[in-house]
């Protein structure tokens, strides 16, 4: 039997790759339960296109194996429960690289995985155990002050842009959550603390950047691609990999807000709390003011946060009245 020579230094790759699981399993310092040690074509497939793609991308990118702490770094997500163990995880630092990934992995049909900020919870919607693409060293923002625009890189967080802009005296409608990626926040819809105001975060995109399925490069506005405009707002990944986004900013001013926690340790103080946010819902007619409520247990007990936030800097007493009235800790 012949093989070629990417599946022959695939397969001594993976050779490397395996003795670095034997003894305990430690990779990096880490200890590894669920490796993954068979020898499947598309798991030697995968493999080998990961090698090829590390020959052909720029010396802006990188692919990184089970090896390399660098590797970890790249599959990490918010919460654990959402990362898995790809074959490899490639860095792509420019779109004509992302072009090139995608022209292999169709070529190739090998499952991949794209991962933006890392905040999604859920297996496989982030993370794959083919190529995860992560995209945190495309982490550009450009702000234009005439148009009162920014160009975002996909692999930016929101707090990244937020700080970024503060300067200006603007923002993006973008995510409640600073550690969340721009990209799935977007691509999602996006619900921020100025949703209530401007929309959602999708409304605020001028022009996507996309690297479609066979790794061309297309600028998609609604006057160029205005179907793949349309389904790009909620779409996520459906229709490629975006690399970059061209959106409106908003005036920034101080802020209001605060957090509120509360221990719920008899019904009564539970049905004072419910109350108040279901007043709040229905009567709450200015826009500028947004909670956000979490509920979990700490030490057995229900446990309940308030976060609210007014987009200026001082709220009406009686917004957030019910809610301060009730016994809790924090202002």
């Amino acid at each position: 039997m012949k093989y070629s020579s990417e599946l022959t230094g695939a397969i001594g790759q993976l050779v490397c790759v395996l003795l670095l699981f034997i003894g305990n399993n430690k990779i990096s310092g880490r200890t590894i339960s669920n490796v993954r040690t068979d020898y499947s074509y598309e798991h030697l497939l995968t493999l080998s296109t990961c090698l090829t793609i590390q020959d052909r991308i720029s010396r802006a990118s990188e692919v990184f194996f089970p090896s390399d702490e660098r590797y970890f770094q790249g599959i990490h997500h918010h919460t654990w429960s959402s990362s898995a163990l790809s074959v490899c995880s490639v860095e792509p630092g420019i779109s004509a690289d992302v072009a090139i990934i995608m022209q292999l992995i169709r070529e190739r049909r090998v499952p991949f995985g794209i991962k933006g900020g890392g905040h999604a919870t859920n297996p496989n919607f982030s993370s794959t155990t083919g190529i995860h693409i992560v995209m945190r060293r495309l982490n550009s923002i450009t702000f234009d002050s005439q148009e009162q625009t920014v160009r975002l890189g996909a692999g930016l967080v929101w707090l990244e842009v937020y700080k970024f802009l503060e300067p200006y005296n603007v923002t993006v409608n973008g995510g409640r959550e600073g550690t969340a990626g721009v990209a799935g926040v977007t691509l999602g819809g996006g619900y921020g603390w100025k949703t209530n105001q401007y929309g959602l975060t999708m409304d605020s995109v001028i022009e996507y950047e996309l690297v479609t399925p066979s790794g061309t490069i297309v600028h998609v506005n609604k006057n160029s691609y205005p179907d793949i405009f349309f389904g790009l707002k909620g779409g996520y990944n459906n229709f490629g990999i975006v690399t970059n986004f061209k959106m409106h900013v908003v005036p920034q001013r101080q802020i209001y807000g605060g957090i509120l926690t509360y221990s719920i340790d008899n019904s009564t103080k539970f049905d004072r709390f419910i109350n108040a946010a279901v007043n709040f819902q229905k009567n709450n007619q200015d826009a500028r003011a947004q909670i956000e409520l979490v509920f979990y247990i700490e030490s057995g007990v229900l446990t309940i946060r308030l976060s609210a936030i007014y987009d200026g800097p001082s709220a009406p007493e009686h917004i957030y009245k019910e809610f301060v009235d009730i016994d809790h800790i924090g202002n």
